[in-house]
């Protein structure tokens, strides 16, 4: 079941703050350190989906890795028995292979996992965005030096 999609808010500027009303009739002022403060959300919100997105480039390389250092065990495996030589020393290349795979799988679980955090983040950004692009919109087309502060006209 799908979440219903974000509905905008509307937004005025006086020098009281940010009267805001939502799609259900709703009023709420916000000041401007609480309208920094949704920009700021916002911003953490993309860049953890940022990070995700790293976060999940590594572990398929951790899974491509660990595959190959399986391949390389098969092979030297395969070179030791040709020589007859060294059981032990093939039940321990035996024994790194089993835990490579196991690494991989791994990898790969967490992969769709931060795949699913990273989702998650960026939907909940552009739903923010929608939601809340409004607010800042009035803000910094506001004539006015407060609420709509510096530093949120830097931000945005």
């Amino acid at each position: 079941m799908q979440p219903n999609p974000p509905v905008p808010h509307t937004a005025t500027v006086d020098d009281k703050g940010v009267h805001v009303t939502t799609a259900g009739g709703k009023t709420r002022t916000y000041s401007g350190g609480e309208v920094i403060t949704l920009t700021q959300v916002i911003d953490l919100a993309e860049g953890a989906a940022t990070l995700c997105q790293s976060s999940s480039e590594t572990c398929l390389e951790l899974v491509d890795e660990s595959a190959q250092l399986a391949a390389d065990c098969d092979v030297l495996i395969a070179e030791i028995t040709a020589k007859d030589v060294g059981t032990n020393l093939i039940g321990k290349c035996g024994h790194l292979k089993e835990q490579l795979d196991l690494q991989a799988a791994a990898a790969q679980k967490l992969h769709d996992q931060i795949q699913g955090g990273e989702e998650a983040c960026r939907t909940a950004s552009a739903n923010a965005e929608v939601r809340h692009g409004q607010i800042f919109r009035a803000v910094a087309d506001s004539p006015l030096t407060k609420p709509a502060e510096r530093d949120f006209y830097n931000a945005r």
